[in-house]
């Protein structure tokens, strides 16, 4: 297949190269970012820092929260329970076959692990997550979940810290209470 374009689109194509690129790759690469394709792999971080010492953290605890961060949405926070995982597992093998597969569909662009103790407390964790809080920003504004109807959920906060409530993906009421359907909560 040929497709002619004329020869200041051709200049301004050879412009957007690097290095040895081919004007397929370059219009590729358009495509990616007009499309929110991330170019490179997501980024992976851990707390802590050091690979071998979350490795071993994980095996201890066996809970880790994860962040995914995407290009074109809202962060997603989860729990990662790793009682499968083992001593010899690939920790970023794990990852890339699970939590990170199809990143490139999905547009991440990086995901955070962080240990959660073995006390942490799962409804704060479970009410944080669904509000788009990170376990550690929930500590702070402690959410509270009030069964208002079966099909909602009253979320109060015991702490109204307004720079985390300003996080919450939801829409937050005058009161600065947060209304979700109940199907997001398994309290």
């Amino acid at each position: 297949m040929k497709i002619e374009i004329s020869d200041k689109t051709y200049k301004r194509l050879s412009e957007l190269a690097q290095g040895f690129d081919t004007p397929d790759v370059v219009i590729n690469r358009l495509i990616d970012s007009v499309a929110k394709i991330p170019e490179r792999k997501p980024t992976i971080s851990f707390n802590p820092s050091n690979e071998a010492d979350f490795k071993a953290a994980l095996l201890n605890t066996r809970l880790a929260e994860i962040c995914i961060t995407y290009i074109d949405k809202p962060k997603i926070f989860s729990v990662w329970n790793a009682d499968k995982f083992k001593g010899s597992s690939n920790l970023k093998a794990n990852l890339w076959s699970g939590f990170l597969r199809g990143w490139k569909d999905k547009g991440i662009s990086n995901i955070s692990l962080t240990i959660l103790d073995t006390d942490t407390d799962g409804t704060v964790l479970e009410i944080g997550h669904a509000l788009g809080l990170s376990y550690e920003d929930a500590k702070i504004v402690q959410p509270r979940a009030h069964r208002e109807d079966e099909n909602n959920y009253l979320i109060c906060f015991d702490n109204k810290e307004l720079s985390i409530i300003d996080k919450i993906q939801h829409k937050v009421n005058n009161d600065l209470n947060v209304y979700l359907p109940s199907f997001m909560l398994n309290l």
